[in-house]
Formats: C-alpha cells, structure tokens, sequence
C-alpha cells in the first residue's frame, strides 16, 4: 500500500466512525473548493448523517445548480458546535479558508483533516491529504471515493467535475494531465450534468460582468522588462454590482492572451485592499504570491494586501 492510498484509508476510517462533521470551504468560495465540499456533504447526507457545511462567504448565486448548496452556512456560530471531524478543503492555511479565529472556539477532541492541492500548503491538519500533483482538490477527493469504493452518483459526480472544471480553466491550462482527463470521464459516465456545469460556469455572463470585463481588457499593459501583462479594476468601475463580477476573468485571458508568460490581474476591495491573481506558463508563481503573504499554485496563485490602485505609464501600482 503506497502513502496516498494509506492516507486515503485514515481519512474514511474518520469519516466513517464521525457522528458530528463541520465542511469548511474557503472564504470567496471558487467551483474547486465548493465543489470538493459539497460532493462530501452529498456523500455524508447519503450515508444518514447530517453534517455542517461552513463558508465564509456564501456560494455566488452561478453555483446554484449544485445539490445542497442552499445548506451552506456563513454564521460563526457553527463553530460553538462540537465535531468529532473537520474537514477544510482547497485551503494552504486557515487564514485562507477564513475560520482561523473561529477554529480557537471549537471544543477539543476533534480531528482537523486537510485536504488540498496547493504547494504552499502548511500542513495545518491532524491528517493532510495535500497532493499538488493534483489538478484540483474535487480531484484529491474524486482518488478518495475511488480508492475507499464508494459509489458516485449524479449530485456527487456533477461536484466534482465542478472542481475540475474550474481548476483546469475548462481544461485548458497546464492542470489538465491525463489523471484530470481520466477523472472527468469517469464522472460523466457517473451521470455528471455537465452541460448545468457549462451553462452556469461559462456561458451565464450578464451585459453587466461583460461590460466590466472590457474595462479590464481595455487597460492591459504588457511591462516587457519582465513579461508581465497586468490589468486592474477600481472599486469604482463597478460601484454597487457583484462583488465576484471579475472573477474568472484572469483564467479567461490566461487562456487567450499571447505574446507574454505571465498575467497579473489586480482588483481594489472593500476596506482597502487590493486582490492579485496570477497566471503563468513557466514560472512558479505561487512562490512570488507567497512573498506577499498568498500562496496558490505554481502556474496560478494570488494575494490579498492593503493599499489602492494606481496607474503608472509601467503598468498598474498598489501604493499603501
């Protein structure tokens, strides 16, 4: 038995012997970490139990299609709760996930199962299951099901392709390997709805998110000292719309945009702070996102710091 596959064994003994489960996806949740949580939720439902499923930040209304996503949870109050299991998925750290302070308030006794794909990942668990070779955390759990022969079925398999989905870019970018390609057609045949999966993920772009998208297609500048296109969107460009309206976009362009190997989209928040993704060909990006206090992937990854946008004839600036 190799160390994944033990590790694959530790994890369903927890799961399995757990009364009381929390499922933590990551704060501004993305289709991976939704998607490797809820088919978790289904299985767990499916199995009789009732398990907590906790985000920060509730599910954007695109990922509507997905089965039980209306049980997510943002209040902090799930963590005054006592778990015999917590599972966070598709986070480096907690911080991340957004329930670090709230971790300090659960009862002891539980046991803290990682589950990820990041590089950066720091092994905050009793158990990590922490695979970067992985496209994608729903891939890490898709191996999971599999290996422990645990039957998928429509709701957990359409999850799943979700986080694949997502990860790879609609696999187009360098996580689309051959295990990737293996997993979505085991899931399809599953009964995956993908074309909820497409309509929902892909082709639901509003006038308003289109509109916006070419603000930020009309300010690419490409600084060619270190081949870097980067493009920005003001709090101001978008006043009170949709806080996810660029979301995706720097996968979009990552896929589109030649002539440069690296992209840089930045985008001003509330309070503020200012969100950085990077894509990248042939550079390990997650390490330079990690310089600025995120982390990610080598070929995507992103961060979050304090300051505003400011346009310089180089490009788009972050001044405190």
């Amino acid at each position: 038995m190799d160390a994944v596959t033990h590790q694959f064994g530790r994890a369903y003994e927890a799961l399995r012997q757990a009364e009381r489960v929390l499922l933590v996806a990551h704060k501004k949740p993305d289709g991976d970490t939704l998607g490797a949580s809820s088919a978790t939720l289904n299985w767990l439902i499916r199995e009789g139990k009732t398990p907590t499923a906790f985000c920060a930040d509730l599910p954007a209304p695109a990922f509507r299609f997905l089965d039980n996503i209306h049980l997510y949870t943002n209040d902090p109050k799930a963590f005054n709760a006592a778990y015999d299991l917590v599972i966070v998925f598709d986070s480096g750290d907690l911080r991340y996930a957004g329930v670090h302070d709230h971790m300090t308030r659960l009862e002891p006794g539980y046991t803290l199962l990682n589950i990820d794909h990041h590089v950066t990942n720091e092994r905050y668990g009793h158990l990590n299951i922490v695979l970067p070779d992985a496209s994608s955390t729903a891939e890490i759990v898709y191996r999971f099901f599999a290996v422990n022969g645990i039957p998928f079925d429509s709701r957990i398999a359409t999850s799943l392709l979700t986080g694949i989905y997502t990860d790879t870019s609609n696999f187009s970018n360098a996580g689309t390997t051959p295990l990737a390609i293996e997993a979505a057609a085991a899931l399809m045949a599953a009964g995956a709805r993908h074309l909820d999966i497409l309509r929902h993920l892909l082709h639901d772009k509003s006038v308003d998110v289109l509109r916006t998208w070419g603000i930020l297609l009309s300010r690419l500048n490409h600084n060619q000292e270190f081949d870097v296109a980067s493009t920005y969107l003001l709090r101001s460009d978008v006043g009170g719309g949709p806080t996810d309206i660029a979301d995706g976009l720097a996968n979009f362009l990552n896929g589109v945009v030649g002539g440069t190997d690296t992209l840089l989209v930045l985008r001003e928040l509330p309070n503020d702070q200012v969100r950085g993704s990077f894509r990248s060909v042939r550079r390990d990006i997650s390490k330079l996102a990690k310089l600025l206090g995120g982390g990610g992937h080598k070929k995507a990854a992103g961060f979050t710091v304090t300051g505003r946008i400011i346009e310089t004839p180089a490009g788009p600036r972050i001044v405190a």
